[in-house]
Parts: structure tokens; C-alpha cells; sequence
């Protein structure tokens, strides 16, 4: 267990550091593009044909 540690651990070190800055970015575009809309009073609505299910 701790030869694999120690020969994998810093591949699963930068594998979470991708993850991590993957979410921030995601959600930060996320947040800026909502914060866009909203200062120019855009709103966004749906085209095309309302189905009844």
C-alpha cells in the first residue's frame, strides 16, 4: 500500500488539482455569464413548441 503511494500519489495530487481548478473555472464563467445578462436586462426565453406530456 505505501509503494503505491508513493509511486502513484503525486499523479493523484495533480489529478485533484485538475478537478478542483476544472470546477472553479466552470462556475466561474457560470457566475459571469449570469452577471452579464443581468447588467445588460436581458431576458432569455425558450423558442419552439410547447409539447403537453
Amino acid at each position: 500500500m505505501i509503494q503505491a503511494l508513493k509511486r502513484y500519489g503525486m499523479a493523484l495530487v495533480f489529478l485533484l488539482l485538475v478537478i478542483i481548478l476544472m470546477l472553479l473555472g466552470t462556475l466561474g464563467v457560470k457566475d459571469f455569464g449570469d452577471k452579464m445578462f443581468q447588467d445588460a436586462n436581458i431576458t432569455i426565453q425558450p423558442q419552439g413548441e410547447r409539447i403537453d406530456l
